[in-house]
């Protein structure tokens, strides 16, 4: 079995290919069972547990095992991690992927296609609310789609701003980068991301500026908001996928059980963008959210893309 480090993946699919490998997928998507999420008490503090399988029509499979534990970063640890297995279409295992980059990497991805289509073509000003793991990739993703020039960083903690701010510096370094107050600087974004592990709203839809998209890719279980009403009130609504959406997203889950959000207004899951079957942004002075909680059909392009330039023969 093939061992393929985060480091292998990272050099392997780079931003535009892996956003162009999820757009095949999500075209021509292979079979995902709903995601299995194992809420696990523990006297150390609350953690969960993922599995995501996904199978290829010519029998291939992945398997990703994920760990949430939110605390760990206080560990000097990833909130999330895991590990990937592949399958060949006869069953072998075939290799074994880092689950933590693949997952950072492909969750980018992801948002990155979507706003290839949701938001604005001159989207230059990305907002990034959360210093997490993940904020650099999400920057770099956004940077691959649309012409951003100038990222500014909001989060808590001043220590994990700084060194997102050096991060993003190092992967783009023509672009300004600086840490910012959340409110003062939504209001001048053409992108909001939301990449954060925080149960209650960190984004006020008042702050936001006509043409805004906002990309929500912290919460993953139906009690965590990273947005709030006003948000969901003023923007058309997308989604990664309607099955993980609806079982999973707070903030969409709990907008609909108050009324404030009618199932009828999320308009579209990003196979449906992809394919055509509706119409991302139609106006420039539009609003739109788009909310991913994450699916296997990301991995298993991912680890396709990733395994076919591993094995691809070298320049003769």
């Amino acid at each position: 079995m093939q061992l393929v480090s985060a480091e292998e993946i990272h050099a392997l699919a780079p931003p535009a290919a892996l956003i162009e490998a999820l757009r095949a997928a999500f075209r021509a998507p292979p079979q995902v069972p709903s995601r299995q999420v194992l809420r696990l008490p523990h006297s150390a503090g609350e953690r969960s547990f993922l599995s995501m399988p996904a199978f290829g029509a010519d029998g291939a499979a992945v398997v990703k095992l994920v760990t949430v534990v939110p605390d760990n970063p206080a560990r000097q640890l990833p909130a999330v991690q895991g590990v990937l297995v592949v399958f060949d279409r006869d069953g072998t295992p075939a290799a074994l992927l880092d689950g933590t980059a693949i997952t950072r990497a492909r969750t980018a991805a992801a948002s990155a296609l979507a706003s290839s289509y949701l938001s604005r073509a001159d989207s230059s000003h990305l907002v990034v609310i959360g210093t997490g793991a993940l904020a650099p990739y999400m920057v770099a993703a956004h940077a691959a789609v649309r012409p951003i020039r100038r990222v500014s960083v909001c989060g808590r903690n001043p220590g994990a701003g700084a060194s997102t701010v050096a991060a993003v510096r190092a992967q783009l370094p023509g672009v300004t980068v600086a840490v910012s107050d959340a409110g003062s600087a939504v209001a001048a974004a053409d992108i909001v991301c939301c990449a954060t592990s925080s149960p209650t709203p960190v984004l006020m839809g008042a702050w936001l500026r006509p043409g805004t998209l906002v990309d929500l890719v912290g919460g993953y279980l139906p009690q965590e908001r990273e947005s709030d009403d006003e948000v969901v009130r003023r923007s058309r609504i997308f989604v990664d996928t309607f099955d993980g959406a609806l079982r999973e997203a707070g903030d969409i889950l709990e907008p609909l059980a108050r009324g404030v959000l009618t199932r009828e207004r999320i308009e579209g899951e990003l196979s449906d963008l992809v394919c055509g079957r509706v119409r991302g942004r139609e106006r420039a002075d539009e609003i739109i959210v788009f909310k991913s909680v994450g699916t296997a059909i990301e991995d298993f392009a991912a680890a396709q893309l990733v395994l076919a330039t591993l094995r691809r023969p070298p320049p003769t």
